[in-house]
């Protein structure tokens, strides 16, 4: 069989510009793994879904299997994003006790990229979340409205290592004295596709402080989507709490 060549050249034009099309994407700016935000938000009127599982040991012998923790986010402007979440899991109360299903509080937030990084001064965001009562599982969801608001802040330091810093205050939709909300993440860019971070976050309340820490990996097999495994523990409770787990993060559009 032979072929003109007008049609060779059709089929090499079409992929020449899917090749094209594929270097004209956006960054995806994944919000997964970790504890610790950027203030980079997604490209306007792209769609990202964000999926994680994992496993929560707790000092006091309760368990928590996260079956699904699922966020969706839109950019509606070039600089504000909405956000919509819930987590599916399994839990317990202690060693012999049964497994419960249940539905984390509905979380609806936007995050906004307040200014953009120049020479040594910060990228500076803020993210906005409340926690919606009676949209879960009673037994999960807070009695009252649940709000938390943090300041953004990151630094790209060089082309492999960027820094990133949090501050905010977060309810928990029962008492009206919130917990202060510090954390700070150091990430690094192994190679193009693979990265690694290790970060601080800490809840602090007059009732009682608690410092955690994690690290993980990341790996981009294309440009929409990224895997992600990632560990955490409780440095006040070193060997009795610890959790692992790991997602997906996906650029639909």
């Amino acid at each position: 069989m032979k072929y003109k060549p007008t049609a060779v050249l059709l089929v090499f034009m079409m992929l020449v510009s899917l090749c094209q099309a594929q270097e004209e994407l956006p960054d995806f700016p994944a919000d997964r793994p970790g504890n610790t935000w950027f203030a980079e938000v997604l490209p306007h009127h792209k769609v990202s879904w964000e999926n994680g599982f994992g496993f929560e040991s707790s000092p006091d012998g309760s368990r928590t299997i996260t079956l699904t923790s699922t966020i969706v986010r839109y950019g509606i402007f070039r600089n504000v994003e909405l956000r919509i979440g819930t987590d599916f899991l399994l839990y317990n109360d202690g060693p012999g006790s049964k497994y419960n299903f249940g539905i984390a509080p509905l979380t609806i937030g936007t995050k906004i990229r307040v200014y953009e990084s120049q020479n040594w001064l910060p990228s500076v965001g803020f993210l906005a979340e409340i926690q919606l009562p009676h949209v879960g599982s009673k037994e999960l969801v807070p009695p009252h409205l649940a709000p938390s608001m943090y300041l953004i802040f990151d630094h790209e330091i060089t082309d492999w290592f960027s820094l990133a810093y949090n501050a905010g205050a977060v309810w928990d939709g029962e008492t009206a004295t919130p917990q202060a909300y510090l954390s700070l993440a150091l990430w690094f860019n192994i190679t193009d596709n693979v990265g690694a971070f290790v970060e601080t976050y800490n809840y602090l309340h007059p009732d009682g402080n608690q410092y955690m820490t994690d690290f993980g990996f990341t790996w981009m097999p294309s440009r929409r989507v990224q895997l992600d495994v990632s560990c955490d523990f409780d440095l006040l409770n070193f060997g009795k709490y610890y959790a692992v787990g790991g997602g997906v993060a996906w650029m639909i559009n």
